[in-house]
């Protein structure tokens, strides 16, 4: 059984957090883009890594109480195995133990298979997007998950501990 590692990323990580999205989105943005999450403070990203390879990559943008998903990738040839699911249940943990009460993002409107394993984590449909998508002027769906774990306040790596 292969063993995955997942883990707060830092501007090293940049490279292959990119090429992740890259690969994954037909609307990655710029590098410099991912080079500014990751040094923003409100920006909270993981990667799941097979080795020193990174599989996933996941983040949000912490806004107060609530933690807005900003992307979800996994490798392509990696897809179809429960890693996005395991990347999930990491950000959600990660969100709750950052001070999140809830978690909001959105999916396109025809991504079923994101759609259902949002629906499996307990995620709410609440609202929709037109042309949200401006390379096909696709919706967005936009879910929400209004209860999240208990936190474990020690596991936040971004807290300053006393």
């Amino acid at each position: 059984m292969i063993s995955f590692v997942i883990r707060p990323l830092t501007l090293r990580d940049a490279d292959q957090a990119y090429a992740l999205l890259r690969d994954s989105f037909s609307m990655p943005g710029e590098y410099q883009d991912m080079l500014d999450n990751l040094s923003n403070p409100i920006t909270r990203a993981l990667g799941l890594f097979d080795g020193e390879t990174m599989i996933g990559y996941g983040a949000f943008w912490l806004l107060m109480e609530e933690a807005h998903v900003t992307h979800v990738a996994i490798h392509k040839n990696m897809r179809r195995q429960g890693l996005g699911n395991k990347m999930m249940a990491a950000l959600i943990q990660h969100a709750s133990d950052c001070g999140a009460r809830f978690m909001e993002l959105e999916c396109r409107r025809g991504n079923e298979a994101a759609l259902s394993m949002y629906h499996k984590l307990g995620f709410l449909r609440v609202g929709f997007k037109k042309n949200y998508y401006p390379d096909t002027n696709e919706d967005a769906v936009v879910l929400a998950l209004i209860s999240l774990p208990a936190p474990n306040e020690e596991n936040d790596p971004f807290l300053t501990q006393e």
